[in-house]
């Protein structure tokens, strides 16, 4: 990751984030502080408070855009694939490739985010609808005549979201790309059962 000195054109909220970025790589979330924030996004204390409550405040801003960072990724990933169970699994592959090469974050933004209380469950709520949203939308493209309710669609971003938790929990986080075949399978199983949106 580029440290935030290499970055130009980055507001000091976003040299913090990647500050707090860099400081859960070197380590952990729970241990650091907000003087370690500060010192790899090179802004002082009062920068920070400009912009943050607290460290978990910038957790949650730090949640939203690497959320949206790996949205951006599949949707980039996929938009030139024809539609159907293909650029499902390609946008699977994607997902999982993309947590894989970030070690570091994958569990503080995976299992920390809970214990940021409320805040932290509503974000990752949305965040869950949001990639919900797109399996649906995918699967109205795919042209079989399979549709996922909200219901459905959230089961299927759960169902994955568990699967690597699994993999998170028994420090698998460097093979999470071999949970492709097994996510491709779930959703071709969805398309071929044609699911109503109810």
């Amino acid at each position: 990751m580029t440290s935030p000195s290499e970055q130009t054109g980055e507001s000091p909220r976003e040299r913090l984030v990647a500050g707090l970025a860099q400081a859960i790589v070197e380590m952990g979330y729970a241990r650091l502080t907000i003087a370690d924030i500060v010192r790899h996004a090179r802004v002082s204390r009062r920068t920070f408070y400009e912009h943050f409550e607290d460290k978990d405040a910038c957790l949650l801003a730090l949640y939203a855009a690497q959320s949206a960072r790996l949205l951006a990724e599949i949707q980039a990933a996929i938009q030139h694939a024809p539609p159907g169970e293909m650029r499902a699994s390609i946008g699977a592959a994607v997902y999982l490739s993309s947590l894989q090469s970030r070690p570091g974050l994958v569990r503080t933004l995976l299992v920390e985010i809970l214990h940021v209380g409320p805040k932290g469950f509503e974000l990752r709520r949305q965040v869950m609808r949001s990639f919900a949203e797109l399996m649906r939308r995918e699967f109205d493209a795919a042209g079989t005549g399979a549709t996922l309710s909200p219901a459905i669609a959230m089961a299927l971003v759960g169902g994955i979201n568990e699967l690597i938790l699994e993999a998170v929990e028994e420090d698998r986080v460097d093979r999470l790309s071999e949970l492709a075949g097994p996510v491709a399978a779930f959703v071709r199983g969805l398309m071929e059962a044609r699911p109503l949106a109810k």
